[in-house]
């Protein structure tokens, strides 16, 4: 009591259907919390939606803030980057205030050049004491044009804490395979020879693989209305139950995490649904669009369960790589030590 805390705010999307984002919110404050507790400083950590329009709000988020925090997630945004630079001059006002973006993700394969343009702004700002990113390390040395306080650093992304965040690990006797769905244009939408038709057919032929061997399962979704919508519309395509193969959308970030520690291993096209399952150690195949995903894939040592396109037409490779991964588990080992990597950052945030 009485004793002086250190007040940090965490800046994020936090009212976005697409639970993620708001996951990684909530794991980066518990991170920041635990790590506090472990070195004996005392912190107090607060959430705010970067989306917030009242810039009055906004200024009171802001207020005798000594560390803002920029939890994680993609900042491949025009919109979303240029919001945070609209409102970086309340942080310029209060000038012993420092700014971290912690486990961002930049793209590599063709990222827009306004977006560059944005991110080497941002980065560069004086008060910017660290950039780490979950993806590509020498893609973000691009941003980077002077020195920063601290080093930069490839860094897990914070929702490999969900268990421990939220209190919650794999129901016991799990028997199902959960399927995460996504709305199938985003296959094209970025880059992929994958067309909306290539996209049913493969969950398609997923789920005649499930049921040949002999697996029970169900959809779920990240909690989007898009990708929810196309799971009713597959289910229609096959001529099966909703009710009993999908069921209700997911309306919050504990309900999506239940969800996932439900079953006894995922196919997901969603790169959080992965990383949920990684971190219950649920075992878990990825249908990839994006390359985010493969970066992921390679600092925990998975590459192998990551199937790009030119696998995604072969349902018995699925399928076979979900075997593979629930008779192999994971590598705890590089977990623990990318685990340790990250904290070893996050201990410059509380400082």
């Amino acid at each position: 009591m009485g004793l002086f805390k250190k007040k940090i705010l965490v800046f994020s999307r936090l009212h976005i259907t697409n639970f993620g984002d708001p996951i990684i919110a909530d794991c980066c404050k518990y991170i920041i919390e635990k790590t506090a507790k472990e070195n004996g400083v005392k912190v107090k950590v607060s959430l705010a939606d970067v989306y917030e329009k009242d810039m009055a709000v906004m200024k009171k988020h802001l207020k005798n803030k000594k560390a803002v925090v920029f939890p994680g997630g993609g900042l491949n945004s025009v919109v979303f980057n240029e919001k945070i630079l609209n409102f970086f001059p309340l942080i310029e006002q209060q000038k012993d205030t420092s700014v971290f973006f912690n486990a961002i993700g930049i793209l590599k394969i063709n990222p827009k050049k306004q977006n560059e343009e944005l991110l080497t702004e941002l980065f560069n700002k004086e008060q910017v004491k660290q950039v780490t990113t979950r993806g590509d390390y020498d893609q973000l040395l691009k941003y980077i044009r002077t020195p920063k306080e601290y080093p930069c650093k490839l860094v897990f992304d914070p929702a490999i804490w969900v268990n421990e965040a939220y209190g919650i690990e794999q129901k016991p006797n799990a028997s199902k395979i959960g399927i995460g769905v996504i709305r199938p244009e985003i296959f094209e939408k970025n880059g992929n020879a994958f067309s909306t038709e290539d996209v049913m057919q493969m969950y398609s032929d997923i789920i005649a693989q499930l049921n040949e061997k002999g697996y029970k399962w169900e959809l779920f979704t990240n909690g989007m209305k898009e990708d929810y919508n196309f799971g009713v519309r597959l289910l229609h395509h096959l001529g099966l139950n909703k009710k009993k193969y999908l069921g209700k959308n997911v309306k919050n970030c504990r309900e999506l995490v239940e969800k996932i520690a439900s079953y006894k291993a995922v196919i997901a096209a969603r790169l959080h649904a992965n990383i949920i399952a990684t971190s219950l150690r649920i075992p878990s195949v990825a249908l990839v669009w994006n390359d985010k995903m493969n970066l992921f894939a390679e600092i925990i040592g998975e590459e192998e369960r990551y199937l790009g396109t030119d696998k995604l037409r072969d349902a018995s490779c699925i399928v076979h790589q979900l075997e593979l991964a629930i008779e192999n588990g994971y590598n705890e080992d590089k977990i623990n030590r990318m685990k340790e990597i990250t904290v070893e950052t996050i201990k410059n945030i509380i400082n």
